[in-house]
């Protein structure tokens, strides 16, 4: 019977195929960096998580749907802030706010996706923690 990701243990999730000591704790440390994971797609932007892990942990994991995520508004989140979210750096924080000041307000996630050196590719997760 699939367990919540984020009340999994490291036990639980070495009984995954392909992940081990290592790998879990790696895995333990991102939900770490977040508060609580959003999905467990998340699990494919951590490193060591082959796509086959990938498909095994989502039939033995998921995340309850009234999971609490740490939210951050996009629109009065400072440089500083921005840059501590795991999926930002410092330069595309700066961009954020850059992008405010000559725009006005972000109304969603595809406004975010023209900013320059926007992750594409995990702009599904990263909209799970925002709020516009």
């Amino acid at each position: 019977m699939p367990i919540d990701l984020n009340l999994a243990t490291k036990e639980d999730i070495m009984k995954v195929y392909g992940i081990g000591d290592k790998i879990s704790e790696i895995i333990l440390k991102e939900k770490e960096k977040f508060g609580s994971f959003a999905s467990v797609d998340q699990l494919q932007f951590v490193w060591g998580v082959s796509s086959e892990a990938l498909e095994d942990c989502k039939k033995r994991f998921f995340v309850s749907s009234n999971q609490v995520i740490n939210k951050i508004n996009i629109n009065d989140a400072s440089t500083k802030v921005l840059s501590k979210f795991p999926y930002f750096n410092y330069a595309f924080a700066k961009e954020i706010v850059t992008y405010r000041s000559m725009n006005g307000k972000i109304k969603s996630i595809e406004d975010l996706a023209k900013i320059n050196n926007c992750p594409l590719e995990k702009l599904k997760i990263i909209d799970l923690y925002l709020e516009f």
